[in-house]
């Protein structure tokens, strides 16, 4: 389920919505975790701080594998790394990836203006996993 680190930083790198970081800087950084899958999907857990991170799915996969995967991530990350709240922020024109967000567990806390637009805001704590599973 480890993809190399270089595969890693070049998807970063290519990444769609990426505003100028690069792939090994955010590798670099200390805190910050990336989760991967043997067919390419990668869920970047960005640290912010006390347990918090937020989220950017780099995902190959569609449907139910990818469902899969990202409820796989929100677990290592809850399970393995003691996360405490995960928090993403979705472009609104971007119906899929929304709908995705609530799909893996996460929780609609409205809408925020970004430099990319206007983003919906996803979270998920820790004790609302838990009460998912």
């Amino acid at each position: 389920m480890t993809l190399p680190l270089e595969i890693v930083a070049e998807a970063i790198d290519e990444a769609a919505l990426n505003s100028g970081v690069r792939g090994a800087d955010w590798l670099a950084s200390e805190g910050n975790i990336p989760v991967t899958f043997d067919n390419g999907d990668i869920a970047l857990f960005e640290h912010e701080g006390s347990g918090d991170y937020q989220v950017h799915f780099l995902f190959i996969a569609r449907g139910r594998e990818a469902i899969r995967h990202g409820k796989e991530a929100l677990r290592v990350m809850f399970a393995e790394h003691g996360a405490k709240l995960i928090f993403g922020l979705t472009p609104l024109h971007l119906r899929h990836a929304r709908i995705f967000n609530r799909w893996i567990g996460g929780k609609s806390a409205g809408t925020r203006m970004t430099p990319e637009g206007e983003c919906e805001l996803f979270v998920l704590s820790n004790s609302m996993w838990k009460g998912a599973i």
